[in-house]
């Protein structure tokens, strides 16, 4: 019996537990949290300026084919600033956040002065564009860094349906191009490359597993607790 009253009450936690995550995920909870977050990986392809050093590894200047790797969170609830247009969307400070590593050197972007574009153009061109001014991270060769650009183009016009900020990211194998950089103080100074992989991680991901080790804890404790009793 006492088993039986055990296992009825597991049950309920489960389903209770498991409602509470897929409403998270489905965002019938408050829909303020509205964030995405983007993962991202390339490589160097060329140093101009300043910041180049011979078989630099990063934080002592930048030599070619060094990796990248990063991420940033921004609000895909923003508003576009160009409602009218359908074809072109534009939004000011979507993000969140972004850090980003280059060989050893690494970066980061606090809330601040961010655009991101959607161009929808059927037939002519798709453009997604992402520029952050106000980077913070050590001096390369005496150099700060401030602005960060990601840039990919299907002349086709065939990867977007609206210009609305995307919530998962398209794929890079439908961009004829796609460039990044991160440019640093002076003129022409800057380290750009192209990206190999663009990967989604929305919070709610974060939420539902949340709610899956808890409802794992939860359950183990209240059935050790009934055996005992």
């Amino acid at each position: 019996m006492k088993m039986l009253v055990a296992n009825r009450g597991m049950k309920t936690l489960c389903l209770t537990v498991c409602g509470l995550c897929v409403l998270l995920v489905l965002g019938v909870a408050p829909t303020k949290a509205a964030n995405v977050q983007f993962n991202f990986n390339g490589s160097v392809a060329e140093v101009h300026g300043g910041v180049f050093t011979a078989g630099g590894a990063g934080s002592n200047g930048f030599g070619s084919s060094l990796p990248l790797s990063g991420s940033f969170t921004y609000n895909s609830a923003n508003s576009d600033l160009l409602p009218g247009d359908p074809m072109w969307g534009l939004y000011a400070n979507p993000v969140q956040s972004m850090n980003l590593k280059i060989g050893n050197y690494t970066a980061t972007f606090s809330p601040g002065s961010s655009v991101m574009q959607v161009i929808n153009n059927p037939g002519l061109g798709d453009t997604f564009k992402l520029t952050l001014n106000g980077f913070t991270g050590s001096t390369v060769n005496g150099l700060t860094p401030t602005t960060f650009e990601m840039e990919l183009i299907n002349p086709n016009g065939s990867v977007f349906a609206n210009d609305h900020l995307p919530t998962t990211p398209p794929s890079l194998s439908s961009f004829a191009s796609n460039q990044w950089r991160l440019v640093f103080s002076g003129v022409g100074n800057r380290v750009q490359g192209a990206l190999t992989s663009l990967v989604p991680l929305p919070a709610a991901v974060w939420l539902f597993g949340a709610g899956l080790i808890a409802l794992v804890g939860l359950g183990s404790r209240g059935l050790v607790t009934r055996k005992e009793s």
